[in-house]
């Protein structure tokens, strides 16, 4: 199932690659160029041509193809299948929410959609946004509040948790979960934490380092789910 701390997963896996228009994850090469280039003649002009070949090799997404590259991967390094029920533009994508509204009545709830027209965002929490802004920027982290976004959304092709059933976030100097958890004035003990954890898809927590680091890290960017 597709979830939306899946979806902040792969958008931040994806940070710092390139902006290719008209793709969803696909490995840039000289012949997805070369297609591309029939398709969209606008936005491959010449002058953009060496930049693009330095980037062959590279996993490449549009605005909404960055949405439309987790629906369609297994993980963030898998090709894309392509579904032509779910291929549509941004503005297409808030159409297609059932669940939506002006950005000022936003729920703090990673995976979000944010739009304005022709774009589209991931909201990540802590009033952070991912996006595939273009391609002089390709796939960066931006602030909510400063990119003119207009609209919410909930993708229609992914799940979400009830509203408020995150935990508040945590310091990000915390190195610790229990500590991070009583600093937000939330019980620590192992057997909450297992708790915890089976929620954000740990069942057979056993109390390592890795698993903490993980929950910390869920914490820290108001993705930890509440049992």
């Amino acid at each position: 199932m597709k979830t939306n701390t899946g979806l902040v997963d792969y958008a931040r896996s994806q940070l710092e690659k390139p902006y290719w228009y008209g793709t969803f994850g696909n490995t840039a090469s000289k012949s997805l160029l070369n297609a591309k280039r029939k398709q969209y003649p606008s936005h491959y002009g010449d002058k953009r041509l060496e930049k693009y070949k330095s980037q062959y090799g590279e996993r490449v997404h549009d605005c909404v193809g960055l949405i439309k590259g987790y629906l369609w991967s297994e993980n963030p390094v898998s090709k894309p299948k392509y579904d032509e029920s779910q291929d549509v533009s941004a503005n297409g994508m808030l159409k297609k929410c059932t669940e939506k509204g002006k950005i000022s009545t936003m729920p703090e709830m990673p995976g979000i959609l944010v739009f304005k027209k022709g774009h589209v965002g991931i909201y990540v929490g802590n009033k952070r946004v991912i996006e595939a802004r273009g391609f002089n920027y390709g796939v960066v982290e931006t602030s909510l509040g400063k990119r003119g976004w207009t609209d919410w959304g909930k993708c229609p092709w992914i799940s979400y948790p009830a509203e408020g059933n995150y935990f508040m976030t945590c310091a990000h100097d915390e190195v610790s979960i229990v500590d991070a958890l009583k600093s937000i004035g939330e019980k620590s003990s192992f057997d909450i934490r297992k708790k915890i954890a089976a929620a954000n898809g740990m069942p057979d927590y056993s109390g390592s380092e890795k698993e903490n680091v993980k929950l910390l890290s869920l914490l820290r960017t108001g993705m930890l789910i509440k049992p």
